[in-house]
């Protein structure tokens, strides 16, 4: 990290989320445009960009924080993965971004100083969803692909073919498990044992991935 900014130009910083329904549970979207690893499901999100740091340095900037760069750094996770989101699904919470709620993942701190929801420069998130985050009313909507929440649609990218929502956690560990390297069925786990944590990036504990959101 730079004086001013995470080392963004030389660290490919990524945001994702674990959004979870409120009856129908996690959203993992199906991808098969991947023949090295084969069909596989994915958590939503990807590659933080530039501006979104330059955005959040400069909503930071007079903050006063001893950690101000965790700062910027969740801060721009928390748009970039925002922006992934509705890339990839049509779910829209640019303008809402507090409720990505930074999935605590480590007792007693990050043990390499970075913000509490980050593992191998890749930030958690959860959000969660109630049927009116889905979309209706438009051309090219998408229903998920097995029969739970088949009310619901999504706009779903070139990315992806599909969708489903998993109610059981362990079960989204096991299907996410080729995605990134694995890092987010890691992530997955770690939340799940962490109800709550301090103020630098750990959330409030009142989204933490579980069977159902409550």
């Amino acid at each position: 990290m730079t004086d001013k900014l995470p080392d963004y130009k030389n660290i490919d910083y990524r945001g994702f989320a674990f959004v979870i329904h409120n009856v129908h549970g996690m959203l993992l979207l199906h991808c098969t445009r991947k023949p090295k690893k084969g069909p596989h499901y994915q958590l939503p999100g990807g590659h933080i960009d530039n501006f979104e740091f330059e955005y959040a340095a400069d909503k930071c900037s007079h903050s006063n924080s001893p950690n101000r760069l965790n700062d910027v750094l969740l801060e721009a996770a928390k748009m970039g993965t925002a922006r992934e989101l509705f890339e990839e699904t049509g779910i829209d919470v640019r303008g809402q971004l507090e409720r990505l709620d930074p999935a605590p993942l480590y007792d007693g701190g990050n043990l390499k100083g970075g913000p509490m929801n980050m593992l191998d420069r890749k930030l958690y998130f959860s959000l969660n969803v109630t049927d009116d985050d889905f979309l209706r009313g438009q051309e090219g909507l998408t229903h998920p692909n097995d029969e739970h929440g088949k009310h619901l649609a999504l706009k779903i990218s070139h990315e992806h073919s599909g969708y489903i929502f998993v109610n059981d956690p362990m079960q989204s560990i096991e299907m996410i498990v080729k995605h990134s390297g694995g890092t987010g069925a890691r992530a997955l786990r770690m939340s799940m044992t962490r109800g709550h944590g301090d103020s630098n990036g750990s959330g409030n504990g009142s989204h933490v991935p579980k069977t159902k959101a409550t």
